[in-house]
């Protein structure tokens, strides 16, 4: 099925990492890129998108630059014996222009301002965090183009 990971960067070339609220069923606490989830049959991601980081984070579209995409990928997962994933997963980036935040409890267990480069570039450092595989595939990819 269709998903959608999106990538908040700040001014500074920090993204905007979203820890998964506990609650959830699949990757629990696990990091994320800002937003990630599922458009509704005919709509198009970046409408979801958009909807996803005003409702997990209350950024409104007034607050960052148009949102592009950057790249598609297919790829399934397996969740311990609890579910699997199995998506074509398409990348969205936008530039952050006001950074304050409005963090949904339900969505969001936490919020992290990394240095982009120095997550994506040091195996060691970002393996310390609980990588959602979504996200590790698009940051992986992002930096071997």
């Amino acid at each position: 099925h269709r998903a959608f990971t999106t990538l908040l960067f700040d001014e500074a070339d920090r993204l905007l990492l979203a820890q998964r609220s506990p609650e959830k069923r699949l990757w629990d606490t696990h990091w994320d890129g800002t937003v990630a989830s599922h458009p509704a049959p005919g709509e198009p991601q970046s409408v979801a998108a958009a909807e996803r980081l005003d409702e997990e984070l209350g950024i409104a579209p007034e607050q960052y630059d148009e949102l592009v995409v950057t790249d598609r990928f297919e790829y399934k997962r397996h969740y311990h014996e609890i579910g699997v994933e199995h998506e074509v997963c398409t990348v969205l980036r936008a530039t952050l222009t006001d950074t304050s935040l409005d963090p949904d409890p339900e969505e969001v267990g936490g919020v992290a301002w990394v240095p982009y480069d120095r997550l994506a570039e040091n195996p060691r450092w970002y393996r310390q965090l609980r990588l959602c595989p979504w996200f590790e595939i698009a940051m992986r990819r992002d930096r071997s183009e």
